[in-house]
């Protein structure tokens, strides 16, 4: 008995393993890729060729003719839906050389992620021998490869060196990729259809062109007003009371380029929202962030808008807004496309314009919180003046040395930020109430540097699944002083 189990054991490996064909990653199309930087500007990976183009892929002073190579900020996704049983390659970072270039300390960390869970995250130093990467893929529907930031920068060049598939349907592995990588570009040139909005009693909605978009929608409701840009990753880009100062930055990036994964810089304006866990932070997803949503009208007072699936990270972003008489209630909402049970989180940014703002009002921190406040700055940008009744973090107005950044966390009670302008004008967003565990995140988490200020809060991170929404809410406010500009 135990020689027949035996026997059909070596029976099974053999069918698994020995009767895979390898498909060179070389040969088949990737579905997504980031652009990254190199010298001579930003740039898709190479396949077969080193950064430049100019020779072979050289890791510790071997060449390799088959394998790809790109920078740190590196990211390939393949859609495989399951139809590949294994990985594998060669990693270390390229020896190239251009004339200018000099000799530094350089490394790249190596990590693949299989269903948004890491499986591989190795360190590898420039001059260091290629070491071999063998990743069980079965069951797998998405694979990410990526070469993230270690020491150095100039030299981070990451290459993945004869990199194969191996599989038992190796023509099923190939029409797979090759009609996700359709399915990803059709996402990419799709426009929604951008209605009139209806007319109501609550509301005046109108359809307006905004800083180079020609589907933006301003809504008038009690004494606020608010722009909406549905076409720019459904992103509200003003808030305000009527007739009053914006505090919100309005900082976009129109045009196609938009779209490539790396092309725009992070530093666009107005609300939006990251993915957790961490691991999907980056490299961020211009389906998610840039592109144009869907809008809709449901009912009187309420617009929803709606991103397409994002190739990268499987799932659909919502906001949903309810205009309401003492302000905007925005809930965030999330939802796993995925066909597989997963961890979700919401990341709530607002970003504001730093030279406009004067003071940042949070309540006392919480008596016996998860964590301590947490306070890291450079260059003197804010002060933080503890009061018995609120914390104050007063924003310099002169000159700040160097590059300065402020960074504050805090298990506030509750967990709001009112926000004063220079010229009088204030704005109060309250998050939903905390769960007790935040993954190691805060409910009240702030970020400024001299381009922008980031007001933040998380979700907690849960499992859904698949078809499975978070939801995440948050109420906005403004109100008017009648007191002179601060100075």
């Amino acid at each position: 008995m135990m020689r027949r189990a035996m026997t059909f054991l070596c029976f099974l490996l053999f069918f698994l393993c020995g009767a895979a064909e390898e498909v060179g990653l070389d040969t088949v199309p990737w579905t997504d890729a980031a652009y990254s930087w190199t010298p001579e500007g930003m740039r898709l990976p190479r396949i077969n060729r080193n950064l430049s183009g100019k020779g072979e892929i050289r890791i510790g002073r071997k060449n390799y003719s088959r394998g790809i190579c790109g920078h740190t900020g590196f990211s390939i996704v393949y859609r495989l839906d399951r139809t590949a049983d294994s990985f594998h390659a060669k990693i270390g970072v390229d020896e190239e050389r251009l004339p200018k270039e000099q000799d530094e300390e350089t490394s790249v960390r190596f990590v693949v992620l299989a269903d948004h869970r890491i499986v591989l995250d190795r360190t590898l130093e420039l001059g260091a021998a290629a070491e071999e990467v063998n990743l069980d893929l079965r069951n797998v529907h998405q694979l990410e490869l990526r070469g993230e930031y270690g020491r150095g920068f100039r030299l981070q060049r990451v290459a993945w060196a004869e990199p194969v598939f191996r599989t038992r349907t190796p023509e099923k592995l190939r029409e797979t990729l090759k009609r996700n990588r359709l399915e990803h570009e059709r996402k990419t040139a799709f426009v929604p259809e951008y209605p009139t909005p209806p007319r109501g009693s609550v509301c005046r909605i109108r359809k307006v062109r905004w800083n180079g978009f020609d589907n933006a929608y301003r809504v008038r409701w009690s004494t606020y007003e608010a722009l909406l840009l549905p076409e720019y990753g459904g992103r509200i880009m003003e808030f305000r009371n009527t007739h009053r100062m914006n505090l919100l930055k309005t900082t976009v990036f129109p045009g196609p380029e938009r779209l490539l994964r790396g092309k725009t810089p992070d530093r666009s304006g107005g609300h939006f929202m990251r993915i957790h866990p961490s691991p999907a932070f980056y490299p961020n997803d211009p389906l998610l962030k840039h592109a144009p949503y869907s809008i809709a009208f449901p009912a009187e007072g309420e617009i929803v808008m709606r991103s397409p699936e994002s190739t990268l990270f499987r799932v659909v972003c919502e906001y949903r807004l309810r205009f309401e008489p003492d302000g905007l209630l925005v809930e965030n909402r999330v939802i796993n496309q995925a066909p597989f049970r997963r961890e979700l989180g919401i990341w709530s940014i607002t970003r504001l314009e730093t030279s406009a703002l004067a003071r940042l009002i949070l309540p006392p921190e919480r008596k016996e919180p998860p964590m301590r406040l947490q306070l890291e700055q450079r260059g003197g940008l804010l002060r933080l003046i503890r009061h018995p009744e609120r914390l104050e973090l007063a924003l310099s107005s002169g000159g700040t040395k160097g590059v300065p950044f402020a960074q504050l966390r805090c298990w506030c009670d509750p967990a709001e930020i009112r926000t004063e302008g220079r010229k009088g004008s204030r704005m109060h967003i309250r998050y939903q109430t905390p769960a007790k565990d935040l993954n190691g995140e805060f409910p009240v988490h702030i970020f400024i540097n001299p381009a922008l200020t980031e007001e933040e809060s998380h979700s907690p991170t849960l499992p859904r699944n698949p078809g499975e929404v978070l939801s995440f809410r948050e109420h906005w406010s403004a109100e008017q002083t009648a007191e002179a500009p601060i100075p």
